[in-house]
């Protein structure tokens, strides 16, 4: 894992090269490294993962191609060997050496090829072209600006050195509503963030952004326990190859299906990955997940169950660097919670990090998703979800108004459902031209690569990040993704469970009273009782109620001060989060 920056279309400055990796060296504290020619320069940090060795420090070279990496290619060593058969010799044992020599032979078709997570610039001396490509889901960062003729790119924002200023709109979307930039937008102005599964090439005649990727189908068994036992073996394999490391790795553990499938499947392997798993827990709060956690890590013989229990003062405290690790708002002090696992993965010497994102966006785990899953099924079984109960029909309904609602329709949606405390921002602001064959398939794609999924990689990175750590995801293999997106609906949904072929893949080894839970939560504090609290009273206070900025409200802000009680949490942490992040990382718009 590491931190990559550089620029092209204009004579490098190894100052500013410089810069960019002091700047991103929590991405990367263990090695870092420029190189320039006359038309492109290169800068890399490097967390040390696999091959501890500096001879694997970045910037990497062969021939006239030279590759600036953050992330892991997990299959390296089956490339390494097939390379290896074609000719190449290798002078490290890293994975970066072999995603160089991967695209000597084979360019853009290396891409095809690769199993991981990655966000990688490759300068072609010869051809004079610049390539930025990132993963299949976006996992790994990397944000861009065009610069003249010419591009300047990182793994942050803050590391590119142009104006820092926030787009207006975005800004106002997201307190208004909670709605996130879907890449290549972000939230600044005229800075970009390349979307998952895209590339993009400069050479002097100008730029292309592309998609590499779009999910096959696949063919799947007919028979549902075939499928389950199929997408159980995937699983298997996807952590074997994700358990590759010359570091400790662990689990972070919520408690919830897919992270508990993580962890029980991870210890079918042979390994020392069992000596610690890291929870977050709020003692006393309803919706605390430990004992599920801790059922969990005692059934798969987890040797330290670390738990980690954040509280108010704690979280007001740590805000201002919070922030300055995410560079961009989030979406709740869940990411609070977050960030706290991985400072606890780094106090106990754990680098890597299993962990179970992306199962709830490729099989259907949010609610609305039954909705989606059960128009896809027909008519008849749209009418049987719907005289089910009344929860069933309104979920049916709005899955029906997320596809079809007119757009006037929409905009008073949008605007009935805003925060009180939002000035503006009601329009969704959202892209919604995915395609696919029924609406469960259009709906899962959505959250796959716009709405849900990406959000959450930008918290995960930034959190394991923050404290030079590693997130690794299962689930977001390739292999399982477009068996996800293959699956007949009613192997996701059924009679009211969610996620049906993920719980019985876990079947039989996973408790039966996790597989058996139909909420979803995932490291969320009590993010209401925390708000009400003084310390994030006076907080909100100090910083909420003189000037609006014509995003928040205020008056309305300060009569819920008065009055002892918010209307709206959610809302609340939004206004709040929006100005301290527009104090800390935009400082000429505070």
């Amino acid at each position: 894992m590491c931190g990559i920056g550089g620029t092209v279309g204009r004579r490098p400055d190894p100052g500013l090269l410089e810069r960019m990796a002091e700047t991103m060296v929590k991405r990367g504290p263990d090695g870092s490294g420029i190189w320039t020619d006359e038309r492109a320069g290169l800068a890399a940090t490097r967390l040390a993962i696999i091959d501890l060795h500096e001879r694997s420090n970045q910037p990497v070279h062969f021939g006239s191609v030279h590759l600036a990496f953050n992330g892991e290619i997990y299959n390296y060593r089956e490339l390494r060997d097939e390379l290896r058969g074609l000719g190449h010799a290798f002078e490290t044992e890293g994975d970066a050496e072999v995603l160089l020599h991967a695209w000597a032979e084979w360019r853009e078709g290396a891409l095809d090829r690769f199993n991981g997570m990655f966000a990688f610039a490759i300068w072609d001396a010869d051809e004079g072209s610049l390539t930025l490509a990132c993963d299949p889901f976006g996992e790994k960062p990397l944000y861009f600006a065009r610069v003249g003729g010419g591009l300047v790119f990182a793994s942050q924002v803050n590391a590119l050195e142009v104006p820092l200023r926030a787009d207006q709109a975005t800004l106002a979307r997201y307190v208004a509503r909670g709605v996130m930039p879907v890449p290549p937008a972000c939230f600044f102005e005229e800075i970009e963030r390349l979307p998952g599964s895209h590339l993009l090439r400069w050479t002097e005649e100008g730029t292309e952004l592309r998609r590499y990727w779009s999910p096959r189908h696949v063919e799947v068994p007919v028979a549902y326990e075939d499928a389950v036992a199929e997408l159980r073996e995937l699983l298997l394999d996807s952590i074997r190859l994700r358990l590759r490391s010359d570091v400790p790795v662990g689990t972070s553990l919520s408690g919830g299906i897919d992270s508990s499938c993580v962890v029980m499947l991870s210890a079918e392997l042979a390994g020392d990955h069992r000596r610690h798993a890291f929870t977050a827990r709020f003692p006393g709060y309803e919706r605390d997940e430990w004992r599920f956690a801790h059922e969990v890590a005692a059934e798969a013989g987890v040797v330290e169950h670390h738990a980690i229990e954040p509280t108010a003062d704690e979280a007001a405290a740590d805000l201002e660097q919070l922030i300055l690790d995410h560079k961009e708002p989030v979406g709740s002090l869940s990411v609070y919670a977050q960030w706290r696992v991985m400072a606890a993965a780094k106090e106990a010497g754990v680098t890597v990090l299993l962990d179970g994102q992306g199962g709830d966006e490729l099989f259907g785990g949010y609610p609305i998703a039954s909705g989606f899953a059960v128009r896809s099924q027909g008519v008849a079984a749209t009418v049987r979800e719907a005289i089910a109960g009344p929860g069933r029909a309104a979920t049916i309904a709005k899955s029906v108004a997320v596809d079809h609602l007119p757009g006037p329709a929409r905009r008073a949606y949008f605007r009935l459902s805003a925060s009180p405390y939002a000035a503006a921002g009601f329009e969704d602001g959202r892209r919604t031209d995915v395609a696919g064959p029924d609406p469960l398939r259009r709906e899962l794609l959505r959250e796959s690569f716009e709405t849900s999924l990406p959000e959450l990689l930008r918290y995960a990175d930034r959190s394991s990040m923050a404290h030079s750590r590693e997130v690794r995801l299962p689930f977001l293999d390739r292999r399982i993704a477009e068996l996800a997106f293959s699956l007949p609906p009613e192997f996701l949904y059924r009679d009211g469970t969610t996620k049906r072929i993920v719980r019985d893949a876990g079947r039989g080894l996973v408790p039966d009273s996790v597989l058996a839970r139909q909420d979803k939560v995932g490291y969320e504090p009590p993010q209401r009782q925390w708000l009400e609290q003084s310390v994030f009273r006076r907080l909100v206070a100090d910083l909420l109620l003189d000037d609006g900025r014509g995003l928040y409200r205020p008056e309305e802000i300060e009569r819920d001060l008065q009055r002892g009680s918010w209307r709206d949490h959610a809302g609340l942490w939004r206004a709040l989060n929006a100005e301290l992040w527009l104090r800390t990382l935009v400082p000429a718009q505070a």
